[in-house]
Order: structure tokens, then C-alpha cells, then sequence
């Protein structure tokens, strides 16, 4: 049943994924749909399913399918985390004034700010429309968490744009794992929402949430270490791109706290460094980081949050297809390893 879970997925999750948003304000379908990648911006089929990779949607109906159920009990829920994680997208590239996402012009830059703020709100609210008509306390248990998830998202976000008024060496491991919190909340919420779908018992539904959390933290540690030395060929990024935002990253934090000569020059050359950073000054920052042991540190840190998850979820699950489906989705999100 859940042996290509990514196949199930796109099977169970996109109709109603592409059915939820072409209920929206025609205006707000084109542009959501263009956002999706079904349509070009004057809202003809591009011919294409894609809708992203859909890893918030196979995680909760693997939680689902952990918990003894179907998968398809879940789709409620996997379409709602889908379509909580493209609000942030939407608002994200607005934020960080990104102008491309998957090759394209991202949305607000294709049809204006005003248009793609309304769309990822648009999206917030049919989000919760696929929960309120779940019966029962099972519905009314995941609304909660989403609305719940919503406000941790939303406060991670701010915790994410205060760090880049706080000088770096008075950031703390504590203030990035509270800026975290924009992309950890979303996956522990697939996870607990699947969970409370699939009729699973408080006790699980607590497990998956918490697991999800720490794999949440494992993939954005990770993810901080490829934006520095990661081929920029596999990550689709510019080289060096949190660099040269002066993102305060983990690999930072850590080599900036780590008491040795290279993350006080680190410190130093921060604190000195323009607007506009040469590469050679990115070069040199990230040959700091890695020489005061940032990387290290970060890439230990990572895969400690990973394997403790895969242990938790290896120790407590019955021996299950799902489980172990479950258990290769969360190692795949951290390490693209299969």
C-alpha cells in the first residue's frame, strides 16, 4: 500500500490539491495555479501535475498508515499542510524579494505583491476549509494543530527576521531553533495531523509530532551547511547564498561561538563587511567557519537530530511497511540519500 508512497501521493492528494484551489476568486486560481506550475500567467495548462515534491503530503499519510489506516484517511490533511506550505512560499519570495522559484518568475513578481499576499492567504484559509469539514473530534483536534502550526510558523518567521538585527556574536543556539520554527513546525503538524486522521492514540499522534520535529531541525541545520558548500548545480542556489545574505546559520553561530582565533576573525569581518561581498570575502568567511569548526558542528548536530528521531520512531512503531516507509522518507529529507 505505501511502497511508492510518492506515487500514492500524487494520486490521492493532487486532485484534491488542484480541486481546492480552482474554487478560489478566478483571479486568485491563475495566480495560485501558475504558483503550483499548472498553468502559464495567462492561466492555460502547462500540461504538468508537478506540484512540488510533496513531502508534507506523503508524510502525513504515512503517519496515517502508521497508525493502522488507509493513507487515503489522511488526505484532508496532506492537502492542507500542501497548501499551508505554498502560502509560505508565496510570502517568502516577497520577503526575501526572490524574482525565481523552479525556473520561473516567482508569483509576486509576475503579477504584483498586492495579488501574491492575497493568494497566500487565499491558501491559509482553504487550508483550514479541508479540516473544519473533517467530523468529529478528529476534525476538531486538527484544525487545532494547524491553527496552532499556523502561529508557530508565523512566530518562527519573526524570530528568523530579528536575528538579522541581533550581532552575531551575541546570537545563541536558542534563537535559531526559535527561527526554526517557520520550517520544523510545518512537517511536525503533517505528521500529527496524519497521525489524528488515521485514528492514532494521543500517546502516537505525541511521537510522530515530536519525531517530525527533530528531522524538521536535522533538514534546516543541513540545509544551512549545503548553502555554503554545496554544489549550487544539485541545490539550485547561488554559491554561498546565505553568506552573502549575512544569514546567521547554524555553521555560523557555531564558529562564531566557538572561543578559537578563526571565529573571532569570522566575527571581525562580519562586523566589517559591506553590502555587497566580493567572493573572495565569501570564500573567506566560509573558510573560517569550516576552520573554527562550524561545519563540524553543525553536520554532527544535524544528523544526532535525525538518527535520535529514526531511533524514536524505530523503538516505539511496530514493524511495519509504513514505519520503515516513514523511516526512509525522514532519512531521504535530511541526506537525499534513498
Amino acid at each position: 500500500m505505501v511502497q511508492d508512497i510518492a506515487a500514492v501521493t500524487r494520486a490521492l492528494v493532487l486532485p484534491a490539491l488542484r480541486s481546492a484551489v480552482e474554487g478560489l476568486h478566478p483571479d486568485l486560481a491563475r495566480l495560485c495555479g501558475y504558483h503550483f506550475g499548472w498553468s502559464d500567467l495567462q492561466g492555460r495548462p502547462t500540461g504538468t501535475e508537478d506540484a512540488g515534491k510533496l513531502l508534507r503530503a506523503r508524510v502525513a499519510l504515512l503517519s496515517a498508515a502508521a497508525a493502522g489506516a488507509d493513507p487515503a484517511a489522511a488526505v484532508s490533511g496532506a492537502v492542507a499542510v500542501e497548501l499551508v506550505h505554498n502560502f509560505s512560499l508565496l510570502h517568502d519570495d516577497i520577503m526575501d524579494g526572490d524574482e525565481r522559484r523552479r525556473g520561473r518568475a516567482t508569483a509576486w513578481s509576475a503579477f504584483g505583491v498586492p495579488g501574491a499576499v492575497l493568494g497566500g492567504d487565499a491558501l491559509t484559509a482553504l487550508a483550514l476549509r479541508q479540516l473544519t469539514a473533517v467530523p468529529g473530534e478528529a476534525g476538531r483536534t486538527a484544525v487545532t494543530m494547524l491553527v496552532d502550526t499556523l502561529h508557530e510558523m508565523i512566530r518562527g518567521q519573526a524570530a528568523d527576521l530579528a536575528l538579522d538585527r541581533i550581532p552575531g556574536n551575541e546570537v545563541t543556539y536558542r534563537l535559531y531553533v526559535d527561527a526554526s520554527y517557520k520550517t520544523t513546525a510545518l512537517l511536525s503538524a503533517a505528521c500529527g495531523i496524519g497521525a489524528v486522521l488515521g485514528g492514532a492514540s494521543g500517546e502516537l499522534v505525541d511521537l510522530l509530532h515530536r519525531a517530525a520535529g527533530d528531522v524538521g531541525l536535522a533538514w534546516q541545520i543541513a540545509n544551512d551547511v549545503e548553502d555554503i558548500w554545496g554544489d549550487p548545480v544539485v541545490t539550485g542556489k547561488q554559491a554561498f547564498s546565505d553568506l552573502r545574505l549575512g544569514k546567521k546559520t547554524l555553521p555560523v553561530i557555531a564558529a562564531l561561538r566557538s572561543g578559537t582565533d578563526e571565529g573571532d576573525r569570522l566575527a571581525t569581518l562580519l562586523m566589517s563587511a559591506g553590502a555587497e561581498k566580493e567572493e573572495h570575502e565569501l570564500l573567506l568567511q566560509a573558510d573560517l567557519i569550516e576552520a573554527a569548526g562550524g561545519r563540524r558542528h553543525a553536520e554532527e548536530l544535524s544528523n544526532r537530530h535525525l538518527q535520535g528521531s529514526l531511533n524514536d520512531l524505530a523503538g516505539s512503531l511496530p514493524p511495519t511497511a509504513a514505519r520503515d516507509e516513514l523511516i526512509r522518507l525522514f532519512r531521504f529529507i535530511v541526506t537525499r540519500a534513498k
